[in-house]
């Protein structure tokens, strides 16, 4: 290796994990020559003792194309570097013992078939025939995939550098980096035990120690290091090399060939936070003492599922710390706090997975300034800042040890670090039967329980123990009138002479428009595509507020700054703690407000759209005309303090007229019903406003230039038939109780060909329906004659059902409610 440190770089990565070799590779495969920093030798830390395992699904579209590269890229890099890897597609197994875990089986099976990945699902006699040791008798499913695999973390990572420095690229080990240097906000260059180097562009991929270091520079890194825990035997008699990986997700426990050996793990409902004061200054290629109290349960587990594993003897008891994040997924991309700083760390223990297709991104990222593929969820910047706090994290990452194999559903709780962050109204919300949840440590009402009956955890993905309540919300908002505490979403006020300009940079809509005008709009990126979904209201001359998802908060500014032309006089001033968001919605709604008002609010003098700041009871507030429901709605913008006074006189003069609380799950429904598109689900930065039926909110005749409108521009002339479109569907001869229920990812069929696949859905208890938003493609255009000609069908849990799809939504189909 070399030992001479460069006085400048490209890319300086710091970290000599898989994470940090592999992006290496991929810059110097695209002739940027950068250099690794890692302060003891490569792969330690956590990459050497990883187990290996090689999966290709994952949630979304973009990441299982990762996956599927990075299976391939390990195939690959033996013939490009002649350094073997290990790798052997032997296939994964995943069990499930009970009805859920059944249904997600066969969701997956769906799902990989709409991927092009090959799958199988296995009778219990082929799976006996694979895994004749374990036991059976309880096995409800197993689903095949049979060109998954696993690889020798120690050798693909050699493979990986070994791939870099043929071209170009410079690895410094026993190398520590001290400091980063920063002028003005910006990287310049990073500090290290034997130098420093000049660069614009740092890489921090350096796993458990990642959080310490960043909160050190000022820049939030949620993550904490746990304990993992994993046994091999001795020996075992017959083990063919090609043995398939086993995944038990409700035993917890995966299952994998080790050199003739088995090598079982365990990922424990709570874990064992390791280094709660710090990594020890020589960590290296360290073991830690392994807990047999700790996972006993986990060990018993295994003992009952394969019997004969008390003959075959133990020869290692492993232990070994790995990062994990409070949601359970990686951060990417650059910082919000400092520019020329990125992230790609908190594996989660996914590292050896992730490692092909993160570096392929995080080279894309740091050379053309986005990846290719959307990485919404996996964003640096979804971060906030109170979690850099440490004991949070420590907290949390016990628990996000348990997420590995915890059932994914809606009821999904949180347990950890709870009580943090509370909107003004909690405590009314809280004796109202608000049943929360958490969000970036928001408390979060999902729905309203006079009896205050609490959370039933029993995973279900079809009617809920909540159901009826969440029924009785949405007709109060058809009906009467709901109330939805919405003070966790972000507010981010921008203002100065030059405000409307940087807005009108990132956002697709007009913003220079009269005071008092709400504006509905997307921030886009150089491609069209989506990166927020937001309302700007202009309060005053040179003042916006942006309202946009909690997720948004740290996000959604730091993209305004990125796109602003340094010198534009403005400032961006998180608003988010200084306002509460009351919203209200219903027939009656403009009756309640009307009440505490001497304003004129009927429809002439307050027309959809419209901002006026008026009296509310005795506080002065922004009410907004919007209804993320459909119906006659207002958006009440308040003043903290003012929020409680204003929420009990709104409660006291709506009871009489049918007035209710509304939570999450209800006002999910009635978007649904609605056709209204959600960040994150629906649209993102994959696809623009025109391919999702946002186009009347692109103006492309504004005087300023924007973001990606060469190519809105090139999709508006060639009509409104894209090659993609989202629209709403419902399922037909399904019913609420008897199921099964859309949730996303289902495939979309027409005359035997793949169309399309569902990007959310729920019952809609206004329409009495199975109702969702679905992408749909057509190489010839998505055309409403296509559309209307009808014939799809959509395949959940491995049964086609009729599917009905319009461009317009089921619901008030007109707008006529929502304006009236």
């Amino acid at each position: 290796m070399t030992s001479n440190i460069p006085e400048n770089a490209p890319v300086v990565i710091i970290g000599g994990g898989i994470i940090g070799v592999s992006t290496l590779y991929h810059l110097a495969k695209r002739g940027v020559p950068a250099v690794l920093i890692e302060r003891r030798k490569l792969a330690s830390g956590t990459t050497w003792h990883a187990a290996g395992i090689v999966g290709q699904l994952r949630d979304s579209t973009a990441q299982t194309e990762l996956g599927k590269y990075t299976a391939r890229l390990f195939r690959e890099l033996e013939e490009e570097t002649g350094q073997a890897t290990g790798y052997k597609p032997n296939g994964t197994i995943n069990l499930a013992l009970g009805a859920v875990r059944h249904e997600q089986l066969l969701r997956s099976h769906d799902h990989a078939a709409r991927m092009g990945i090959e799958s199988y699902l296995l009778s219990v006699e082929e799976l006996n025939e694979k895994w004749p040791l374990i036991r059976t008798d309880d096995v409800k499913s197993s689903f095949f995939v049979p060109s998954n695999g696993q690889v020798n973390p120690l050798d693909v990572t050699v493979a990986l550098s070994k791939g870099a420095r043929m071209h170009g690229a410079q690895i410094f080990e026993s190398t520590k980096v001290t400091d980063l240097i920063l002028r003005d906000g910006k990287v310049i260059g990073v500090e290290t035990d034997k130098g420093a180097i000049a660069t614009n562009k740092v890489l921090l991929a350096g796993g458990m120690w990642s959080h310490l270091f960043a909160k050190a520079m000022g820049v939030t890194v949620p993550l904490h290091a746990a304990e993992h825990f994993y046994i091999v035997t001795e020996p075992v008699a017959g083990l063919p090399k090609t043995q398939p990986i086993l995944n038990i997700a409700e035993e917890r426990s995966y299952w994998k060939e080790d050199t003739g050996k088995l090598l079982i793990g365990a990922f424990e409902q709570k874990g064992k936070p390791y280094g709660v004061d710090g990594i020890p200054e020589d960590f290296e290629f360290d073991e830690l003492p392994f807990d047999m109290e700790h996972v006993e349960a986990n060990l018993e587990k295994m003992f009952e599922r394969m019997p004969a594993l008390s003959e075959m003897g133990i020869q290692t008891f492993f232990n070994g710390p790995e990062s994990f994040t409070p949601d359970g997924r990686p951060y990417l991309g650059p910082t919000a706090e400092v520019r020329g700083l990125y992230l790609a760390t908190g594996m989660n223990s996914n590292g050896i997975l992730n490692s092909g297709g993160v570096g392929l991104t995080m080279a894309e990222w740091m050379i053309d300034g986005a990846p290719s593929r959307g990485m919404g969820p996996m964003l640096a910047r979804r971060a906030h800042p109170f979690q850099s706090n440490t004991r949070y994290n420590r907290d949390r990452a016990a628990e996000a040890v348990g997420f590995h194999y915890g059932v994914s559903w809606a009821g999904r709780q949180v347990h950890s670090a709870r009580g943090i962050r509370k909107v003004p109204l909690h405590d009314r919300l809280a004796s109202a039967g608000a049943t929360f949840a958490e969000r970036i440590g928001w408390e979060i009402p999902m729905y309203f329980d006079p009896e205050k009956k609490g959370w039933n955890e029993e995973p279900n993905l079809w009617w809920k123990d909540w159901s009826p309540l969440v029924q009785e919300e949405c007709l109060a908002a058809r009906d009467a009138a709901v109330l939805i505490d919405q003070s966790m979403y972000a507010k981010i006020q921008v203002q100065g002479p030059d405000a409307v300009h940087a807005l009108n940079r990132v956002c697709g809509a007009q913003m220079d428009v009269p005071i008092g005008n709400s504006v509905y709009t997307q921030f886009l990126n150089t491609r069209g595509g989506i990166e927020a979904d937001v309302t700007v209201t202009r309060i005053a001359p040179e003042c916006f507020m942006v309202i946009t998802g909690h997720p948004g908060q740290t996000r959604d500014p730091a993209w305004i700054r990125d796109h602003a032309d340094p010198a534009w006089r403005f400032e961006i001033f998180d608003a988010t703690s200084a306002y509460g968001l009351i919203t209200l919605h219903g027939p009656k709604s403009r009756e309640i407000l009307a009440s505490l008002t001497g304003d004129d609010l009927s429809n002439e003098a307050f027309p959809f759209g419209a901002a006026r700041e008026i009296d509310i009871a005795y506080a002065r507030g922004w009410a907004i005309r919007r209804s993320f429901l459909g119906e006659l709605g207002y958006e009440l913008l308040l003043p903290t303090e003012f929020t409680l006074h204003v929420y009990d006189a709104l409660m006291a003069a709506g009871r009489p007229l049918g007035l209710r609380h509304m939570g999450m799950f209800a006002m999910n429904s009635c978007r649904l019903e609605k056709g209204f598109r959600h960040f994150g689900q629906d649209i993102g930065e994959g696809g623009t406003p025109y391919e999702a039926g946002l186009g009347f909110a692109v103006d492309l005749n504004k005087d300023d230039a924007f973001l990606g409108k060469d190519v809105l521009a090139e999709q508006q002339a060639n009509g409104p038939a894209q090659r993609s479109r989202t629209l709403s569907c419902i399922v037909e001869g399904v019913d609420a109780t008897s199921g099964p229920y859309l949730i996303h990812n289902e495939p979309i069929w027409r005359e035997g060909h793949l169309v399309g696949h569902v990007t959310s859905g729920d019952w809609g208890f206004r329409l009495e329906a199975m109702v969702g938003l679905a992408s749909l493609h057509q190489d010839d255009g998505v055309t409403k004659a296509w559309i209307d000609e009808g014939g799809f069908e959509v395949q959940i849990a491995g049964k086609m059902y009729p599917l009905r799809v319009q461009l317009a939504p089921y619901y008030d189909r007109t707008g006529a409610i929502m304006r009236s």
